[in-house]
Parts: C-alpha cells; sequence; structure tokens
C-alpha cells in the first residue's frame, strides 16, 4: 500500500495544529507571529520530534524554497501574506486529532517557542538555511522536497551539539 504524502493517516498532525500551537504560544505573551515566522518554528519543531522522539510531528510535507522551509498546507492558507501578523488560527479539518494528550509533543513545540520563538523571520529563515542544513541540502532539487530522514538526521545533530 502506498500512502500519498499529505495523507492525514500518516503518522502525525496536520500542519494547522501544530501552527496553531504556535500562534496560541505567541498570543499568551500578547504577541503575534508572521506566516514566515509560522512556518520556520513549525519545521523546526517537526525536526526537533523526529530526532528528539522518532517520530514525526506533523504528516505534510516541507519543500524547500527560496526563503526556507515552507509547509505548502500552510502557503495554501496565508499565500502572499509577507510580513502581517496572523491574526486568527487557522481552520483545521473535522476528525483531525489535537495536540491536547501529546506531553512529548507539546514539550518540543515549548522548547522550540523558549529557544526560537522570540526571533523574526528573516532570522529564522538565515538559521534554516545554513551550510549542511536539510533546506540546503535539497533547494534546487526538481521537486525540492525536504524528506523527514534528512530533518532527522540534521536535527539529530543539533540535539547532540547543544
Amino acid at each position: 500500500m502506498t500512502i500519498a504524502i499529505d495523507d492525514p493517516k500518516r503518522t502525525g498532525y496536520a500542519a494547522e495544529v501544530v501552527a496553531n500551537a504556535f500562534l496560541e504560544l505567541a498570543r499568551a505573551e500578547g504577541r503575534t507571529l508572521t506566516q514566515m515566522q509560522v512556518h520556520k518554528l513549525v519545521y523546526i519543531a517537526h525536526g526537533y520530534t523526529l530526532a528528539l522522539l522518532g517520530r514525526p510531528l506533523m504528516y505534510n510535507t516541507v519543500h524547500a524554497w527560496q526563503r526556507g522551509p515552507v509547509v505548502q498546507r500552510l502557503w495554501q492558507h496565508w499565500g502572499e501574506r509577507g510580513r502581517d501578523p496572523i491574526s486568527e488560527p487557522l481552520p483545521v479539518a473535522p476528525g483531525e486529532p489535537d495536540l491536547a494528550d501529546d506531553g512529548e509533543a507539546l514539550e518540543v513545540i515549548r522548547s522550540v517557542w523558549n529557544g526560537y520563538g522570540s526571533m523574526e523571520g528573516g532570522e529564522l529563515s538565515r538559521l534554516t538555511h545554513r551550510a549542511g542544513s536539510p533546506w540546503s541540502q535539497t533547494y534546487g532539487l526538481q521537486d525540492n522536497l525536504i524528506p523527514d530522514e534528512i530533518t532527522r538526521e540534521y536535527y539529530t545533530t543539533l540535539a547532540r551539539s547543544a
């Protein structure tokens, strides 16, 4: 059986669920996030979840676009929003699991927020563009997909050096 890349039967959560977790953390601190910040935070949390928990945080694909890793599913919601703050949580499809009962995943998200949440979008983009990053290994390839395995290896190395 072949599972489609964005098939919700795959392990993990919808990207919207993860994005909403970051939007809620920002809102709790009286802050807003741009779409670039959310894309990068979601991707970084996905990477650390792969590395630390051995499972994906989300089932959606990540693409290496010019300004860094992008979850196309999130891009479909925000498009060219640019630096405008995201004011509302994203709609989540009925039946999608939420993070409420996944303490391990929530801990990774909170840790990523504490470590990276104060960074601006451009700063996060530069961080995800570093030499050897999953983005740098896949940008310019035909499909620009960033495979979970490359992401896991990279974030495992980062976690070990922290």
